[in-house]
């Protein structure tokens, strides 16, 4: 399983049984939220690059694409 799909089943499974109140899903959600966040931040410290192919979104002081011609 993913990180998501783990984390969708094991929100899901709180909500069904029902035995926990609001204040205790809030604290779970947010414990995970905050150990994606520092994952994130691990990964990005041990330069981990992500590459996108395509344009790059960038746009010049006109609002559209630079398209400079060197």
């Amino acid at each position: 399983m993913s990180y998501l799909e783990t984390f969708e089943a094991e929100l899901a499974r709180k909500l069904d049984t029902g035995t926990e109140d609001t204040a205790a899903i809030v604290r779970f959600v947010s414990e995970k939220v905050l150990e994606s966040y520092r994952n994130g931040i691990t990964a990005g410290q041990n330069g981990a690059k992500v590459i996108r192919p395509g344009a790059s979104r960038r746009t010049g002081i006109s609002g559209k694409p630079n398209s400079r011609k060197a």
